[in-house]
């Protein structure tokens, strides 16, 4: 049982460590903890923002079946949870979808970055 669970595991998550190794983080473990939601697409899908080891921030989405996902990276935060706003603008979601981790709810995203104590 213990191979069986092994192999699954492996399955599951090798994917995901290359894509993490895509974002500089030796696993998929630490690239998660530096990982904020932002915005919900339809479908159960979200646009994400990642801090990445340099202290830049990679934009991508987990529409894609299986990791490793498209991303762009931008210098700053501001410049990046810009970026996701127009996007998220353009898709005309309703603005309930617009949720981003790491900020308490009155705050704005837009002053400074996300808080990894407040993440959801």
């Amino acid at each position: 049982m213990g191979h069986l669970k092994k192999f699954l595991h492996k399955l599951f998550f090798e994917n995901y460590d290359q894509f993490a190794e895509e974002l500089g983080y030796p696993d998929w473990n630490i690239a998660l903890e530096n990982t904020f939601g932002i915005y919900e697409m339809e479908g159960d899908t979200w646009y994400h923002a990642t801090q990445i080891p340099d202290k830049k921030w990679a934009v991508w989405n987990d529409d894609e079946e299986e990791p490793p996902y498209a991303f762009e990276v931008f210098a700053t935060w501001d410049e990046a949870i810009r970026e996701l706003r127009g996007m998220f603008v353009e898709s005309g979601l309703p603005e309930n979808h617009w949720r981003p981790e790491g900020f308490d709810e009155c705050e704005d995203a837009f002053l400074k970055e996300p808080d990894r104590e407040k993440m959801l």
